[in-house]
């Protein structure tokens, strides 16, 4: 049923409110490999991938995931505060790994598709608040499903979030 209404989406999200256990993730992995629209992962969706990036790689479409330092660092089996260090490296290597676009969220969100690199220049420290990710998420699955080119996109998602969160605190 999952992967039924994935097929008639123009692009997708999985992760959000998935929940943690072993077989939500298999959940999020099978749903991964199957659905051939665009897909945007984020929160339990990344935690899926944990040291199996690897899975992603063959994808017949657009793969976005949206980690934070933390999920990041379990995306790639090391501590936060080394993802902190070199947050640029790690989102590159990430994406290299996945064959995905990987936007690393915080201050500077990074955008990156192991080539290009992207850094958002509006701060929004509004957004440092639980559930502002799934905005971002939704905004960037949007924008996916009616870009050609899903980087470029991603990038516009970032900025827009960046935009709304600064008017939203205003």
């Amino acid at each position: 049923a999952v992967i039924g209404a994935f097929a008639r989406a123009a692009a997708g999200i999985l992760g959000p409110g998935l929940g943690k256990d072993e077989g939500s993730f298999r959940l999020a992995r099978e749903v991964a490999g199957a659905v051939e629209a665009p897909l945007l992962i984020d929160a339990d969706g990344l935690n899926s991938f944990a040291g199996q990036l690897g899975l992603l790689a063959d994808r017949p479409a657009p793969t976005v995931l949206t980690p934070h330092a933390g999920e990041l660092g379990r995306l790639l089996e090391r501590p936060s505060d080394e993802i902190a260090r070199h947050r640029l490296a790690a989102a590159k290597e990430a994406a290299r790994l996945a064959g995905a676009i990987v936007v690393l969220k915080g201050d500077d969100t990074i955008v990156t598709d192991g080539e290009r690199v992207a850094v958002n220049a509006v701060s929004a420290p509004a957004l440092a608040t639980a559930g502002t990710g799934d905005v971002l998420s939704g905004i960037g699955a949007a924008l996916l499903a009616r870009a050609r080119d899903p980087y470029t996109a991603i990038c516009a998602a970032v900025l827009a979030h960046a935009r709304a969160g600064r008017e939203a605190a205003a």
